[in-house]
């Protein structure tokens, strides 16, 4: 594996990797590394320049963060190692500073999207359009019949299937989509280094019809807080995610979707069947109900809808389309291509486009001699917030820096 600076500097801050038990220091929390990031940023840096020792001095951090980032970055040589042994063992690793991250994650989630993902796969498949599947580990035939017909209907129109990898529904929707030619992606919470050695995983795996990712070490045990964090993952990367059966008020799988729904990061559908005590609440707390019918499962979860965010791309001006090439809405590009073909596309090809990188070069040919955030987000008619994210990872990306209070190109 070969990694930028950026990435091997997100490696080394927030991974485990390379760190023993004997070592008495930490990682970055999240927090840490987006205030890590926003230093790097202001003093017009990229953050992989903290492998230059002068890099650190420069910002003013005090002399307690300064030893522990030296400790970070001085086990380079051992992570190194480590990360030659993981691939050995089939397991790679991306950050967010790569090309292959997800893009969904990383947009939804923003400064909560996890630096590092470890993985075992084809990790292109984390950028195909798909529905999430959630629901109970301990499932009944019923739910198991109805998952099973839910994934055969996305698998007849190319979507794959994102799941969380745990026993019960997770697993019955991962496994009918292999079976079915489809896909599935896995965000396991615990145990990766073991799940990937089971037969029927390994060949999925190898036939490039699983991915498995996971945002902690990939030997670590299993615990409650982690399955719960992972279920963001799931909701993010989906156009829509489908709730089989849920407890009430209780439970990873009531706790996931009432997460999505508060954030608005997909659509959340649940199945209309009042025999699972949690269903009709997430119905009553805005999930959208869902029965079977002959309606496309892609066409209604591309509907046009306001409150989701993974349609709601952003208008930009025709001379900056034209330089990067048509924007165009997904669903509008895909029902062309299905009316054009009269078939369905073929499966996977269908990605999902990411936002920054068409305005990127628009915002910098027309920054001018610099501006404020503030004035960027006027002249872009942009929300300040959103704004404020993309001047400062243009600022990473090295197109601009930031001086004296404005962003002006390099």
């Amino acid at each position: 594996m070969k990694f930028s600076e950026n990435a091997m500097c997100a490696i080394l801050l927030c991974s485990y990797v390379g760190i023993g038990k004997e070592d008495a220091f930490k990682p970055l929390t999240l927090k840490e590394w987006n205030a890590f990031l926003d230093q790097a940023a202001q003093s017009g840096q990229q953050p992989g320049a903290i492998m230059d020792p002068h890099f650190l001095k420069e910002t003013g951090c005090s002399r307690e963060y300064m030893e522990r980032i030296e400790r970070l970055v001085s086990r380079g040589g051992a992570a190194a190692f480590a990360l030659e042994e993981l691939e050995k063992k089939g397991i790679d690793i991306v950050t967010q500073f790569d090309s292959d991250y997800p893009i969904l994650i990383k947009r939804k989630l923003r400064r909560k999207a996890p630096p590092v993902f470890f993985y075992s796969g084809d990790i292109s498949l984390a950028k195909k359009i798909g529905i999430g599947v959630a629901g109970s580990r301990n499932i009944d035939e019923e739910g198991v019949r109805f998952t099973q017909k839910l994934v055969e209907k996305a698998a007849a129109e190319r979507l794959v299937i994102y799941s969380g990898g745990a026993r019960g529904i997770d697993t019955v929707s991962e496994r009918a989509a292999v079976e079915l030619g489809s896909a599935a992606i896995s965000f396991v919470a615990d145990s990766l280094l073991t799940k990937i050695r089971k037969k029927d995983i390994l060949d999925a795996i190898i036939n490039k019809k699983q991915l498995l990712l996971s945002d902690v070490k990939p030997d670590v045990g299993f615990s409650a807080a982690r399955a719960m964090n992972r279920n963001k993952y799931i909701y993010t990367s989906s156009y829509g995610t489908f709730v089989v059966a849920s407890d009430y008020n209780s439970g990873g799988t009531w706790a996931g979707a009432t997460e999505a729904l508060k954030n608005e990061w997909t659509k959340v559908l649940v199945w209309q069947n009042n025999k699972y005590a949690g269903n009709e609440k997430l119905i009553e707390k805005g999930a959208v109900p869902y029965s079977f019918s002959e309606a496309s499962l892609f066409e209604l979860l591309t509907e046009k809808k306001e409150t989701f965010q993974q349609i709601d791309l952003f208008s930009i001006s025709g001379e900056a389309v034209e330089n990067q090439g048509k924007c165009a809405d997904i669903a509008k590009e895909h029902k062309s291509e299905e009316q054009k073909s009269r078939q369905m596309p073929e499966r996977g090809t269908a990605e999902i486009p990411d936002l920054y990188h068409v305005i990127a070069p628009y915002v910098v040919e027309h920054i001018g001699e610099g501006m404020t955030k503030e004035e960027a987000a006027e002249v872009f008619q942009v929300a300040k917030g959103q704004m404020n994210t993309w001047l400062k990872q243009l600022c990473r990306d090295s197109f601009l820096k930031y001086v004296k209070g404005r962003y002006v190109k390099r």
